[in-house]
């Protein structure tokens, strides 16, 4: 089933295959990727129950090892609908037996999409049956350029506050510490080369304030990024491509490292969530 939301200013599209947004339309402007094979058939799919790549395709819980498909196996999803109204829509999965092959707990995730006056946001909601360890992560792709804001490479991401931050690139979908790192350029501005992405992603953790505006610096157009709660932003275009879009992931949680032990609760940013209590988060896009 796909679902509309609308207001007066903007106009949403929802899917429950993978609980996505796959829409999102201000001013006559689309904002999110248009999903290209070309490029990537992605949109924003959802993280869950880890983020990006587990060390050698398995994570150990509670001892036992598991196989694990990269970014986990919520994207593709059929979710349920539980709750709609003209500016929202509530989504929901649980566990099942074929979850419990490679995660063994008993859980349910709920996705809530929100529109505002020009501004999306997407929540998630984590309930345990079990005592549990889990990573849960976005990765919205958003039109970059946009239109009448030049090139790709015209763009740039301006942090509120990224003084200590540590931005760190991926390799064939690992960390390493052996890596070379990427400075901040000073004021907090990070300008979009698609050479920064040879490798794979960029991740930055340690940001303080949890917010990164994609604009243009021909017209200053753009959106607002906000990922409160969430640790580390990955940030992704796909190698070699030239893709005309840009994914700010916001995460709990981090790709594996090539030297990690492979155990969930080894896992950086991981969250330890006991039975019966709930883990909410949530990021939120904003026209400017």
């Amino acid at each position: 089933m796909i679902y509309t939301l609308k207001n007066d200013s903007c106009r949403a599209v929802c899917s429950e295959r993978g609980g996505e947004l796959t829409s999102f339309i201000c001013n006559n402007t689309e904002y999110i990727w248009n999903g290209d094979k070309k490029f990537w058939a992605g949109q924003a799919p959802h993280l869950f129950p880890i983020v990006c790549s587990p060390k050698d395709g398995h994570v150990i819980y509670d001892g036992v090892s598991y196989p694990m498909n990269k970014h986990g196996f919520i994207r593709g999803t059929d979710f349920e609908t539980i709750g709609l109204s003209p500016e929202h829509v509530i989504f929901q999965t649980r566990w099942s037996k074929e979850t419990l092959l490679s995660f063994p707990y008993r859980y349910t995730l709920r996705v809530t999409h929100t529109i505002t006056e020009c501004a999306f946001s997407t929540s998630y909601t984590v309930t345990s049956e079990d005592d549990m360890v889990f990573c849960i992560g976005g990765h919205p792709g958003f039109m970059c350029p946009l239109p009448g804001g030049g090139d790709f490479e015209d763009y740039e991401l301006r942090f509120s506050n990224a003084k200590d931050a540590v931005i760190s690139f991926t390799e064939n979908g690992y960390m390493d510490s052996s890596l070379p790192k990427l400075d901040l350029i000073s004021d907090n501005i990070l300008p979009l080369r698609y050479s920064d992405f040879d490798r794979d992603a960029v991740i930055v953790e340690n940001i303080p304030t949890k917010r990164v505006d994609l604009v243009s610096r021909i017209n200053g157009h753009g959106i607002k990024f906000i990922f409160e709660g969430f640790d580390a932003l990955g940030i992704w275009t796909p190698t070699g491509k030239n893709a005309p879009f840009i994914c700010l992931e916001p995460w709990c949680g981090l790709p594996a490292s090539v030297d990690e032990s492979g155990n969930a609760y080894d896992k950086k940013y991981a969250i330890i969530l006991p039975a019966g209590e709930n883990f909410t988060v949530q990021y939120s896009a904003e026209v400017i």
